[in-house]
């Protein structure tokens, strides 16, 4: 494929970006602004400035959420102001196949979805927590709560944590799967190389037993430092440091797992996305009406969402695996695209 209309196919989808981006991000920030109305009654200008400021800060994250759907119109509707003014058909005609039409548009998918996770994304994380402390001065002592720590290839042991905070746990309880001992602790503080348990209850075979402290060694505790923050709402560096600190400890944490893998099939989706768009326009003989495109986008959109929330449900549950739940629909989704557009062009 020639230079010249790769650079023209590429500008056009990164003019289209912009226009839809720009339109979604304000019309977040217009309901936003109207939900903050609604919780803070507005009575002054200052009163006015404040709602500005937190819907500014709050409408990053929800446009992070939802970029690659963006993407998805804008590579719809480029393909089919492609296919209504009979520029796929001349393309054609010069001997362009439609895997030449469709490259420019999986290279600015990639690019999207690396702008996305390393770029937009963490920035978005950032907005919000900004929000936060705009909210409430104790938003910045950030807690996670039930975290759960399967070291069972380890020491076969499975620990529970109820809250943990700046390497403070609180509600701590360590079961062993094979003899069925039991350890709960009101309180523990993280060491170097150990975890301090305080007001403790010993439950095993031979019947309960408190001790005000005891020492134990299960995980590093840079491990568990980490984990005081959750994984939803940490970016793909944390998230990949925790994972591999894990897997150096053989430990596994599904929660983060399950966010680094969604975070990378959310990468994958810009992808699936362009070829998504390629079924809905192709082939160019069959113009469709706007209203007809926004129905299969919406539909396809829905589908995804749906199927991948009830996924991940299930892999959170420790019924699938994780990698079954952020990956499977969307290898299917792919091979039956893929199989769709070689039928339609052949």
């Amino acid at each position: 494929m020639n230079k010249t209309l790769f650079k023209y196919i590429f500008k056009m989808q990164l003019k289209a970006m912009i226009f839809v981006s720009i339109f979604v991000f304000c019309l977040i920030l217009l309901f936003d602004f109207a939900e903050m109305t609604r919780k803070h009654p507005i009575s002054n200008v200052s009163e006015t400035l404040f709602a500005i400021k937190l819907s500014l800060l709050r409408t990053p994250s929800t446009f992070c959420e939802i970029f690659h759907y963006v993407y998805f119109i804008t590579a719809t509707f480029s393909l089919w102001n492609l296919c209504q003014s009979n520029q796929i058909t001349i393309l054609k005609a010069a001997g362009k196949s439609p895997q030449q039409i469709l490259y420019p548009f999986f290279c600015f998918a990639v690019l999207m979805a690396v702008m996305w996770l390393f770029i937009a994304h963490p920035m978005g994380l950032l907005a919000e927590v900004a929000y936060n402390k705009n909210i409430s001065a104790d938003a910045s002592a950030e807690v996670n709560s039930d975290v759960w720590i399967d070291c069972s290839t380890n020491n076969n042991r499975m620990i529970f944590m109820k809250n943990i905070c700046d390497g403070k746990i609180e509600g701590l309880g360590i079961f062993n799967v094979n003899d069925g001992q039991r350890i709960f602790a009101q309180q523990a503080l993280v060491k170097e190389a150990s975890l301090i348990l305080k007001n403790v209850t010993l439950i095993n075979g031979d019947g309960m037993k408190n001790v005000d402290t005891i020492e134990i060694f299960i995980v590093s505790s840079d491990l568990i430092k980490l984990l005081s923050k959750s994984p939803k709402k940490q970016d793909i560096y944390y998230l990949y440091k925790v994972y591999r600190i894990q897997k150096k400890d053989s430990v596994t944490l599904k929660s983060y797992e399950l966010e680094l893998h969604r975070l990378l099939s959310n990468c994958y989706n810009f992808i699936l996305f362009a070829l998504a768009a390629a079924i809905i326009c192709f082939p160019v003989n069959r113009y469709k009406t706007k209203t007809n495109i926004a129905i299969k986008v919406i539909s396809i959109s829905i589908f995804l969402k749906f199927t991948n929330n009830m996924l991940e449900s299930l892999a959170y549950s420790g019924a699938v695996p994780v990698q079954f739940a952020c990956w499977s629909i969307l290898l299917t989704l792919t091979c039956i695209l893929i199989a769709i557009l070689i039928w339609k062009e052949a």
